[in-house]
């Protein structure tokens, strides 16, 4: 049976802020993974991530390589969303830690349609990944593909035997022997939609695959499979009454099985999709994908490490946030500190009530504070230990915005006509706060936004593709604030049913 799942999140669902979490997961003493001794930290790969689809990273060399839609969604027109074909990146991860400006493999890889979720054997030479290589209408037949490195470039690619266009076979990873592969497929005389299975390296060739049976497969979707050296495989379901839809899961080995699957529970897991893990050797850090609240794009990805937990007796100042004309408390504003000790850490700080915003003092050299209040201008400060530790509270003035007005047109590519009650949203790329309106009787519609902040603007309507624009901040200066105009069009739309858990889409 085919799987059909509608894609659960909007290509257009666009934040600046970054996204990080140190929360306490609560599991039992007899769960191995994540240590009930240990914090988990999540945070978002802002210098990877682009306003389309990123995800299921794995390293690679000096760096990772990743599947994204980048190469489509930052083509110009007035809809840079016009194809969302996926291909492989690879980003270089320099000497301070940061990784540099993802481009594309070299090679047979990335061909007309989508290519993606690679891994790799151990010495890096030969890659396995996914690929559609024809269209096919309410579908997406996909199949899984080896190609080898030689000098700089992927080449050899060639189609593993156990493909077929009846169903689709998509999201392998290797064991680290190389001797199995895993992999999801709604190939008949499964459990549910998609199903994780395996084939064996035997005399060279990729044998029959097995089904991995009810420990690891639900009457719903089981999808992107990993295998870590000790072989505990983990995947994403969306049929186990998760915390979200698609929830990451843990199946511990177990002799020649799996147990039955555990969820790992937040903060690896949200309400929106989770998927795409990652663990290095040490079990110590890795990468997940997600479509979580406060990423750059819709599928962002996400790094995560354990840390220690935080001593009661450790130092904590506090952050008080006021309005600087009139000297009010400000609550509810986002502040965030940055600092920078290896890798770069987020945290959030929670409000404690009359603007206080406490933060227990982590090792650094540097702390970059940024805080973000609607209708305010964005506060940014870098310190050093000696001046965050020298007072115990630090008061933060910050200035208000003065506004601009936003007037548009929805109407037809085609005609020119105007179209109405078509939905717009308005995304503030200053502070991730949306807006929401019809298009009235002669498709025009309109906003009071903040000046210099640049926005993206969604339009949408039952029988057209979806459109955008971006107003920049060039566009809209605080200094010169004018009336803002602007035109949408959009594209009859053709029928289409695509399934969301491969997450390709054509």
């Amino acid at each position: 049976m085919k799987m059909k799942i509608q894609h659960l999140t909007t290509i257009f669902i666009l934040a600046i802020v970054l996204f990080s979490i140190g929360n306490v997961l609560a599991f039992t003493p007899d769960n191995n993974f994540p240590p009930q001794e240990k914090e988990v930290e999540i945070y978002n790969l802002e210098p990877i991530n682009s306003k389309g689809l990123d995800f299921c990273a794995i390293p690679y060399g000096d760096g990772i390589v990743f599947t994204s839609s980048r190469s489509h969604m930052e083509t110009s027109g007035p809809s840079f969303s016009k194809k969302k074909y996926f291909d492989l990146f690879y980003s270089e991860k320099n000497d301070s830690g940061r990784y540099l400006k993802p481009r594309k493999l070299k090679g047979n890889i990335n061909g007309e349609l989508h290519d993606g979720t690679a891994s790799f054997n151990v010495d890096g030479t030969t890659m396995y990944f996914t690929r559609n290589t024809e269209r096919r209408k309410g579908t997406v037949g996909l199949k899984i593909y080896s190609a080898d490195m030689v000098e700089g470039q992927w080449i050899n690619v060639q189609e593993l035997p156990f493909n077929s266009e009846k169903f689709s076979n998509c999201h392998p990873t290797l064991s680290h022997d190389e001797q199995k592969l895993y992999f999801a497929s709604d190939r008949p005389g499964g459990f549910g939609g998609m199903d994780i299975y395996v084939s064996k390296l035997v005399n060279g060739e990729w044998g029959e695959p097995e089904n991995l049976g009810v420990n690891v497969n639900s009457a719903g979707n089981e999808l992107f499979p990993y295998i870590n050296k000790n072989g505990d495989l983990f995947i994403s379901s969306d049929g186990s009454g998760g915390i979200g839809r698609l929830d990451i899961y843990i199946c511990e080995k177990d002799g020649k099985r799996f147990k039955g699957k555990r969820n790992l529970g937040e903060p690896f897991n949200t309400r929106s999709d989770d998927f795409g893990f990652y663990m290095d050797e040490n079990g110590e850090k890795g990468f997940l994908s997600s479509n979580r609240t406060g990423g750059s794009g819709n599928d962002d990805i996400y790094g995560w490490k354990l840390t220690e937990k935080a001593m009661e007796d450790d130092l904590v100042c506090k952050f008080i946030v006021k309005d600087k004309n009139t000297g009010d408390l400000i609550e509810e504003a986002q502040v965030v500190i940055e600092q920078e000790y290896g890798d770069w850490k987020r945290t959030v700080l929670s409000n404690y009530g009359n603007g206080v915003y406490p933060y227990e003092v982590k090792s650094s050299d540097e702390y970059f504070l940024n805080i973000e209040k609607e209708g305010f201008e964005s506060f940014n400060i870098v310190m050093d230990k000696k001046t965050l530790v020298e007072k115990e509270e630090h008061t933060i003035f910050i200035n208000r915005r003065s506004f601009s007005l936003l007037n548009g047109k929805i109407e037809g590519q085609i005609y020119h006509d105007a179209l109405k009650n078509a939905d717009v949203e308005i995304l503030n790329e200053c502070d991730g706060r949306k807006q929401f309106t019809k298009s009235s009787v002669d498709g025009t519609f309109g906003f009071t936004i903040m000046c210099g902040c640049e926005y993206i603007i969604i339009a949408k309507k039952d029988g057209f593709m979806t459109s955008s624009k971006i107003v920049s901040k060039d566009d809209n200066p605080c200094k010169d604030s004018k009336l803002i105009e602007t035109k949408i069009q959009l594209r009859p739309a053709p029928n289409s049913n695509n399934p969301r858990a491969s997450v390709f889409e054509h």
